[in-house]
Formats: structure tokens, sequence, C-alpha cells
């Protein structure tokens, strides 16, 4: 899918997770329990039983009184990883399931390579996610499974992302490209959309939304009457007739519908990132997906 070359650079990017883990598997993330690494984190009155290696003798000279000192404990965060696998991403040159799983891998690694505890999805299937963990040496499966995804038939990604299940505080990155009849057609469309967020937000989820597209579905460029064909539903057709006038309103309506994600998104402090099929994986990961980064 990427060459080695790639996978060379990204491996000192480092995902940005502000929710405090909750994981109980060693790692390098700061945890909400406290711990013995070597970064202190307070000061609490001895009990018995704790530690003595941990008394402040220095703080006992000064009050007399016996306190430990307390350290961040360091655990893997939980990062999920949903691949929008429905029939309409397989469209475009190249495909936006080509790019779409490109980027999931590389995301994949770069979560890997943090010591960070990845859950692979096919949207379709919630019920059975790929679980990777123990670093980059667990990376090979990854792109066996990738492989094997199938896309094919239509998607609720609401419903998909009810069927995640909740682990805890971790970071959610969806890679798809939206044509949800709820998201797209509806006329509550922000509403589901902020359903959505809100879900995330209950299972305690940052939340990044790549929006896979081809450039013709931003700025279509074809005239003339023409019958559509609806990827995931070949019986729905609809015949346009396309002139400067009809692409004007088209234009203006995708625009309106991605300014809604990415202000929506930006409510809850959540991502959206356009990711176009022509710019490739390395461009995007390096430049479009750079705020979700550790710098």
């Amino acid at each position: 899918m990427i060459d080695n070359s790639f996978f060379e650079k990204i491996k000192r990017l480092r995902l940005a997770v502000s929710k405090k883990s909750t994981s109980v598997m060693q790692g390098a993330r700061k945890s909400a329990a406290k711990g013995s690494s070597a970064e202190f984190s307070d000061f609490r009155e001895y009990m018995q039983g704790d530690d003595i290696r941990r008394i402040d003798w220095n703080a006992y000279g000064r009050t007399e009184r016996l306190f430990v000192k307390e350290y961040v404990e360091e655990r893997e965060s939980y990062i999920s990883i949903l691949l929008d696998t429905s029939a309409s991403m397989d469209y475009g040159e190249p495909s936006k399931k080509s790019l779409a799983s490109e980027l999931a891998a590389a995301l994949s690694y770069i979560a890997l390579s943090g010591n960070d505890h990845v859950f692979l999805y096919d949207m379709q299937r919630m019920d059975k996610p790929l679980s990777l963990s123990g670093g980059v040496k667990a990376f090979g499966i990854a792109g066996s499974y990738l492989d094997g995804v199938n896309f094919s038939g239509s998607l609720d990604i609401y419903d998909s992302v009810r069927k995640m299940k909740k682990r805890g505080s971790g970071l959610t990155i969806i890679i798809s490209d939206l044509m949800d009849e709820r998201l797209v057609i509806s006329p509550e469309r922000q509403e589901n959309f902020e359903k959505l967020q809100k879900l995330l937000a209950y299972n305690k989820q940052q939340a990044v939304f790549i929006h896979v597209l081809d450039r013709t579905e931003a700025d279509p460029s074809f005239m003339g009457t023409h019958n559509l064909i609806d990827m995931e539903n070949e019986k729905s057709r609809i015949r346009v007739t396309m002139d400067s006038g009809t692409v004007g309103e088209y234009k203006k309506a995708f625009d309106e519908f991605s300014k809604m994600i990415e202000k929506t998104s930006s409510k809850y402090q959540n991502v959206y990132v356009r990711a176009f099929t022509d710019e490739g994986a390395e461009r995007i990961i390096f430049e479009g997906l750079r705020e979700i980064y550790d710098i």
C-alpha cells in the first residue's frame, strides 16, 4: 500500500490525546491514575502501607508531618480508527477507498509507534475490530486486514459509532466520504451530525473526521445531460442536465455541507480535515493532519 520509506518518515509523529488515559496497560500516555513514572504529580499525606521511599523528608523537616510524592502513571491510550467501507468509497482515480486504506494504515503505524493500543474497524462490521498493541511489531497484521476489506453497500455513521465498544477515554478517527443519507440528504443533517458529536463526547472520545473526496465531488466538471446512479443503491437513479448554473448551485451546497461539518466539529473541539484523492497520503499525513500530532 505504502512503501517502507514513508513509514520511516512517520515514525517520529505522535498523536495528540488531551484526555488522560484510562487503560490498565502500561504505555507512553499520562494516566488519570498515580504510579511510578519519573514525572512528579503532587504530594499527599502519608498513609499506612505507603512506600517509605516516597516520603519527602524535606517536607517533614519543615512541617513535622509525613508526606509522600505521587507520580503520573504512564499507560497506553486507545486509538480507534474507523474506516468507511460503503460502496461510494469505490469511486475516483485513484479511488477514495485506496486513499482511505492508506491513511488508516499510516495512522495505525503512528499510534503503534507511540505504544498506543489501536482498534481498526470496518464500519459495517463494528463487532469485529482488529486489535493491535505492543508497538510497531504488531503492524503487519493491519496491512492484511485492510487488504481484505470489502467496499460495498451503504452506511449509517451514527449507528456504526453507537456500536463501538466503550473502553474509556481515547481518540476516534473516522475516515469516510460522509455519504450518509442522514448527513447529506436529510433536512435535519446538522442536527444528525451534532447527535454524532454528542455520542462521541459521551463516550469520552476526541474525534478526527477525515473527509475523503474525489476532486470532482467538490468541483464537478462534466456538462450536458447525464443519468446519475447511486453507487450504494443502483436502483436509485436521476437524470440531470448540468450547465454552469447547476454546477454553481451544487458547489455552493457542497461548500455549505463541508462548512457545517467543520463548524460543528470545532464546536465540540474535534477536528475536520478534507482529504482529496489526488493529494496523496503523504501530503495529507504531514500537512493536512498536522494539528492532530504532538509537536
